[in-house]
Order: C-alpha cells, then structure tokens, then sequence
C-alpha cells in the first residue's frame, strides 16, 4: 500500500508540474497543431515519463528530463507571429527553474517546522505530506506571482481574487494542520492520502477557474469600452453630419438672404437690415469652430461643447498657449477630451452649486499638460476612480479615456477637492 501511496503522490506532483507548464506555454503562445489530442497525449507521455525518472531517485537526471521535455514541447508544439523558438524555449526553462524553486521553498518550510516542533510521522504519510505543502506551495506562488511577472501583457488582479487566494490558504493550512495532527498519533490514514490529493488538484482547478473568470470579466469590459468608443465617435460624426446638412440649408437660402439684405439698404432701412444680418450671423455662428488650438478636430470638439454649455447656463472658461497637438489621432482626440469633457459637464449640469467648467492646456519642457475642472455634488470612489452612476454596463469612458492616454506615455489623475472635481492628465508630446 505504501509502494502504491509513494506512486501516486509522484504522479500527483508530475501532473501539477505538466499542467502549469502546459497553462503557461497556452497563454504565452499559439498552437502549432490544431488536433486537441497531441496535447493531451504529450501531457500524458511527459507524466507518465518523468513518475518513472523520479523513482530512480536522481536529482539531476528530473532536472534534465523535465528541461528536455519542457524544450521539445514549446519548440514542435507552440509558435508566436514573430517566432524565435530560442527565446520561446528558454523562457520556458526559466519556469521550470521557478517551479522547482517554488517545490524545495514548500518542503524547506515543512521540514523546518517538523525539526523545530520535533515531529515524527511515519516515512510514507510524512512524504504525501511533503508533496502536499510543496504543490499547494507551488500553485499559489505560480498564480500569484510567477505567471503574472511572465505573462506579456497582464490584466490588473482585483482584490476579490487575493481573498479568494487568502480563503483557499487558511481553509488549506486547517486541513493540513488536521491531517497532521492525525499522522502525529501514529495512525496510518490512507483516507487522509487521498484528501491531500484532493486539496491539491482542488487548489489548481479553482485558483484557474477564479483567475480565467477574472480575466473574462476584466476583458468584456474591455470590450464594454471599445463600444462606448465607437458609440462616442458615431454620435460626434452624426451631429457633424447635422451641422453640414443645417450648412447646406443656409447656403442654398444664401443668394434670397443677400438679396433680402440688399432690398432693405435699398429701401433705406439700415437697422432693419443690420438686424436681418445679425439673425444670419447667429445662424453660422454654431457652425464655425472657434480655433481654440491648432487642431481642427479638437477645435469642433470644444465649440460643440461650449455652445451646449451655453444654452444650459454653465460657465465655461478655456485657456490654451499655442500648442501643436497634431500628433495626436483624431481618434484620441475624440476620445480623451470628448469622454472627459462630457463626464464634466453632465456633474456640472447636476450639481447644487455654481454650475461651471473650465478647461486649461498648457505646454510644460516635453509634455502637454490639460487641465479640466467643473463644479460636482459627492462623489463616490472605488479603487481610485469614481464610481459611474448610469447602471451596470455604462460609465466606462475612463478606461477609453486611460487607453487612449497610454499610447503616448501619458497619466491621469482624478481627484475632488470640496465641490470641485479635476481631471488632470499628462501626454508625452
């Protein structure tokens, strides 16, 4: 029976190892086979292969078989859009090095405590218990920090998932503090062999299963924003499209205005042909993007919003020096300063106080420095940003916003200062 126990906790440990190497090499990498079968029968092979090397006992010869195996399967059976099987292959052999790290950190930490407390446990049950700590050692370690500093681009971990991680951990450390407790009194618990083997595939498939929903969670959002960006950028073309069709209508009228104005100076009525003039300026006004910068989309942009704010009785005051921001896209353009311009005003528009907002662009050494400041009642935080009031779903525009910021190596900064709420960001120029 102890043969048997021995068999299974290096067929659990090999599993483990062969699972979160396989994880790693899926998330990093493409398949260069489509057949889902050769994959799970290279998992099986590699097992199966290294339960017999570690029963000879050898430490350098597992070292190597695992270095072999883990080498032959990222460099037949994975490639990237810019292959360089080297590097691919080598980053892998790095895992392999951190996993066995991560192994020997466990059955370090074990043995120190069974050495200082002075506990004995039978040879076989004192094994099972060594591969337990080491895995569940391993697994935390590899989701926690291991596959996050070697992932290519890495999703920010909400804090729900470090309390996941906390729960599995004291629930674990109880159990194993039971089970050893049990091993302590001399009995032999091939039932509590079995449990340990539980604790550790439980730990691998759950940590997975909290980790790929978070990620799910975190990239429909994504998605959330891309639409919200699309939605922005259509609205702002639609209302272009109004203005040039208002245009046309004024300029198709134009020869009956001219005419009209020039039968009033005929007829001697300069005041009413000045008036009759003025009607028509106020009808172009709206239509003629004040040049608040040297960039045409920014430019409507701000005489969209100014004219809104104007027709809803909210101050608003714009300083900008004479900056080139042309390279800028127009796409960010509309992005940034349409997201956070709206965002401004709508608070503004709800507050009890003074209704006002203020936008300042500035130019500081190598960087564009903006400025946008409106009047707010509370608002409540989570995470360091505001939380959206508009219903799950709605308020993404920062994450935009934020996207956008970081093509050209920029940060925002959002912060309330009593009514005041100030959005301040930096652009690399």
């Amino acid at each position: 029976m102890n043969e048997i126990l021995l068999i299974m906790s290096s067929f659990l440990s090999c599993y483990i190892i062969t699972a979160l190497l396989f994880q790693f090499m899926n998330e990093r990498y493409k398949r260069n086979i489509r057949k889902k079968f050769v994959y799970i029968f290279s998992k099986v092979i590699i097992v199966v292969s290294m339960v017999y090397i570690n029963s000879r006992e050898n430490a350098m010869l597992n070292l190597s078989a695992w270095c072999l195996s883990t080498a032959l399967s990222a460099y037949f059976l994975y490639y990237e859009d810019i292959d360089k099987p080297i590097r691919r292959v080598l980053e892998c052999e790095i895992l392999v090095v951190l996993i066995l790290i991560c192994e020997s950190l466990g059955a370090i930490v074990l043995r120190g405590i069974f050495e200082t407390a002075d506990i004995e446990i039978e040879y076989t049950m004192r094994h099972f218990l060594e591969v337990t700590i080491s895995k569940i050692t391993l697994i935390f370690l590899y989701y926690i920090a291991i596959s996050r500093m070697m992932k290519k681009k890495t999703m920010p971990p909400p804090k729900t998932q470090y309390y996941v991680y906390a729960i599995m951990l004291v629930y674990s450390f109880v159990n194993l503090l039971v089970i050893v407790k049990i091993f302590m009194q001399g009995q032999k618990s091939y039932f509590c062999a079995v449990n340990m083997g539980c604790i550790i595939l439980a730990h691998l498939y759950l940590l997975y299963y909290v980790k790929t929903t978070d990620e799910k969670k975190y990239y429909e959002n994504q998605v959330k924003a891309l639409e919200q960006q699309a939605n922005i950028q259509y609205e702002y073309y639609l209302a272009q499209t109004r203005k040039h069709e208002k245009s046309v209508q004024i300029l198709h009228d134009v020869k009956k205005h001219i005419k009209a104005i020039e039968s009033l100076y005929t007829a001697e009525k300069g005041r009413e042909a000045k008036e009759y003039a003025d009607e028509i300026r106020k009808l172009l006004k709206p239509l003629i993007p004040i040049r608040y910068t040297g960039n045409p989309i920014l430019n409507i942009l701000l005489t969209d919003k100014e004219a809104y704010m104007r027709n809803n009785n909210i101050l608003f005051d714009i300083k900008v020096d004479n900056i080139n921001m042309d390279f800028i896209a127009p796409i960010d353009i509309i992005t940034i300063f349409g997201n956070l311009l709206d965002n401004a005003v709508e608070a503004a528009e709800k507050s009890e106080y003074k209704k006002y907002v203020s936008i300042k662009i500035v130019s500081y050494r190598q960087m564009i420095v903006v400025k946008i400041e409106n009047s707010c009642d509370e608002v409540k935080w989570k995470n360091g940003l505001p939380v959206s009031k508009k219903g799950n779903g709605r308020g993404l525009g920062i994450l935009n916003v934020q996207g956008s910021i970081e093509k050209y190596d920029g940060s925002l900064k959002l912060k309330q200062e009593g009514h005041r709420f100030i959005a301040q960001l930096f652009l690399c120029s």
